[in-house]
């Protein structure tokens, strides 16, 4: 059963009589080794690619409310010698406050308190959810029936240094009395409002070109500048809608010849005859050339010009975006650093580190400190004098930035001797 899940290893913890049991399965590309199991939790070490080692705990409480506090004892004598970053996910059957229980009992939570202890005492923090709140049930019906937040995700401080997009997403309960919940260390990445980029391929079609101008000739109340920019918010809009409702149109004719195709041979295969494949076929070319130019715009290697269109570009260029996203990089010491925010730090101190002078030698080129770059720069020969290099260095001034922007090719010379005039 392990091996048709696509799980390489695994390791079990029997049931006792029907009661318990506990499994974990991890795949030939997962870097896992077991630290310590009971019948109550399992420990993993993973190790990253980048050589971070983290512990992933996968627990189940004890059912009776007397027994769990000896084992979360036992788990926090482990919590106290543990040197890495370790997650904890699984069935604690304890409700730790009463937003995470729905009922018509107006008891207090057994546990709750002791729980809440126990988690504050090891410092855990919650990993956010998505999704249906509740995650178990006891399939009882009218006033009877329970709802309770037991399966969960917690994580040591420091955790979220090191993935702070982590996440849990809980689905509905279905067959079971449990809801299954997943850990995805980038549910929560806000990646902030992309910028769309039209290419090229969208003015090769009238449509689109025809859209412009209805948009263009639409009636806008206003000075001229609100004008103008009130028609470009529309066109921005306008063409944006029309090129994503245009790739979704050629997904959705991709699947539909699949289909035809595959009717196509099959009727064809089994003597039939051949014509509904060869009309499905040349369908597929005439949708293919229509659309190249896309491709011939988008960044894929093509070997001979002309290639054929088919859906294997389409999946090549919806799988590329995921490859770009920088999850961590080594600062000049070898730790690794995450985090968008800490990463973006990282580069700016490093090219200030290369590029900009020490605040105390006032701006001397000679006395920049040593970097790479030093030994490149000492065989070129120094064109701009002292005196120049101060001028240079001057803060650009308001009217200099309206000239350069308002006034393209009209920014005179600088009036330096031997440097030439700037153009825009």
């Amino acid at each position: 059963m392990f091996r048709s899940l696509g799980f390489v290893k695994h390791f079990v913890v029997d049931a006792i009589g029907a009661s318990g049991g506990l499994w974990v399965g991890w795949r030939k590309e997962a870097r896992m080794s077991l630290v310590m199991a009971c019948k109550n939790y399992i420990i993993l070490l993973v190790k990253k690619f980048n050589g971070l080692f983290w512990y992933l705990v996968l627990y189940y409480s004890e059912p009776e409310v007397a027994n769990r506090t000896h084992v979360l004892m036992e788990l926090e004598k482990w919590m106290d010698s543990c040197t890495y970053p370790f997650l904890i996910v699984g069935d604690f059957n304890q409700v730790d406050c009463i937003y995470d229980k729905l009922s018509n009992s107006q008891r207090p939570i057994e546990g709750a308190n002791a729980f809440n202890s126990w988690k504050l005492r090891n410092e855990l923090i919650d990993i956010p959810f998505k999704g249906p709140r509740f995650t178990w049930c006891n399939n009882r019906k009218g006033n009877k029936r329970v709802y309770e937040r037991i399966d969960k995700a917690m994580a040591s401080k420091d955790w979220l240094l090191f993935f702070p997009n982590t996440g849990t997403k809980h689905y509905p309960i279905q067959l079971s009395d449990h809801a299954p919940i997943e850990v995805d260390l980038q549910l929560t990445r806000n990646e902030g409002k992309k910028l769309y980029k039209l290419n090229a391929w969208a003015l090769d079609y009238g449509e689109c070109l025809q859209g412009i101008q209805n948009v263009w000739s639409f009636n806008v109340l206003g000075s001229p500048s609100y004008k103008v920019a009130r028609k470009l918010a529309r066109i921005r809009t306008t063409l944006k809608k029309w090129a994503l409702d245009k790739k979704g149109e050629w997904r959705t004719k991709w699947d539909e010849f699949d289909s035809k195709l595959e009717k196509g041979m099959t009727t064809a295969t089994t003597g039939g005859g051949d014509e509904d494949f060869i009309k499905a076929q040349d369908e597929v070319k005439e949708f293919a050339s229509a659309v190249a130019v896309f491709w011939k715009h988008a960044k894929v290697k093509w070997t001979v010009d002309g290639d054929t269109c088919t859906k294997f570009f389409f999946n090549w260029v919806k799988g590329r975006g995921g490859r770009y996203y920088i999850h961590g990089i080594k600062d000049t010491n070898g730790v690794w650093i995450y985090g968008p925010h800490l990463v973006g730090m990282e580069f700016q101190m490093m090219f200030k580190t290369l590029y900009e002078a020490d605040d105390h030698n006032n701006g001397d080129p000679g006395s920049r400190p040593e970097s790479g770059f030093e030994g490149i720069l000492a065989s070129v020969t120094k064109k701009v004098s002292s005196d120049q290099f101060m001028t240079l260095n001057k803060p650009f001034t308001s009217k200099e930035v309206s000239c350069a922007v308002f006034q393209m090719g009209k920014f005179k010379s600088s009036g330096l001797d031997g440097i030439p005039a700037c153009f825009f």
